[in-house]
């Protein structure tokens, strides 16, 4: 008996293969940037760590006669693949290292997209609500108003009918300015009632537009929990 055959060797998947590697070139990975704390650019950096790669490489590549691939005997095989092919690994390609500060940068993203998406919900709540509600306040402040103007004429005219009452006889000629200055107040209340009218279309086109925010933020809202499931 061969003295290959005198051991029992290592069972592994091409899967378990590739994630003990990972493990081992993240470590060597890890003390690299411990001891060269420098940026992934500098020219020394990634010279070492292209040689610890070919040194990782070459560890496994002497370990696979002790080891047996998805049931396959690496020793045995004619022409057997090198690691590096069953790493699915092109040679000497160099793996870059976890980049912390891209993953600091994607954290921040993601909880900023969190908070928009709870905002967003937030506004979905409230904005219907009160958008109604100004709405309802701004009828009844115009229905408030229009019943003010009317109720002040109406008591002018009142007034204005018990004075003649209370004449028993009045020159015609002094009728004229009464007459005018009633003609005035109610010029006066068609100005204000003119200016009620000029300004519901305004209100009522703030209204449309905040109609339009929502139906927007809504809309918003499904793309992004629609992308979300997928």
């Amino acid at each position: 008996m061969s003295g290959n055959n005198d051991y029992e060797k290592l069972q592994l998947s091409k899967q378990d293969l590739r994630y003990l590697y990972g493990q081992i070139f993240n470590n060597a990975t890890s003390k690299l940037d411990l001891h060269l704390p420098t940026s992934n650019n500098d020219p020394l950096k990634t010279k070492v760590a292209n040689l610890l790669d070919e040194f990782i490489l070459d560890a496994f590549e002497m370990a696979k006669q002790s080891i047996m691939i998805d049931g396959y005997d690496m020793s045995g095989r004619k022409n057997p693949k090198p690691i590096s092919e069953l790493l699915s690994l092109k040679s000497k390609e160099k793996i870059e290292p976890f980049d912390f500060e891209l993953n600091t940068q994607l954290r921040d993203v993601l909880e900023h997209v969190e908070q928009e998406t709870i905002q967003v919900s937030k506004l979905r709540r409230e904005l219907p609500s009160k958008a109604r509600e100004m709405y309802d306040n701004l009828i009844s402040n115009t229905d408030n108003d229009v019943s003010a103007i009317l109720a002040e004429l109406d008591s002018e005219l009142q007034q204005e009918l018990q004075d003649d009452a209370d004449e028993p006889e009045i020159d015609e000629s002094l009728l004229i300015p009464r007459i005018d200055s009633i003609v005035d107040d109610y010029q006066q209340a068609f100005l204000i009632l003119n200016n009620l009218k000029r300004r519901m279309p305004e209100q009522k086109s703030e209204l449309d537009k905040l109609d339009e925010t929502i139906q927007l933020l809504e809309t918003a809202y499904r793309r992004q929990q629609s992308e979300s499931g997928l």
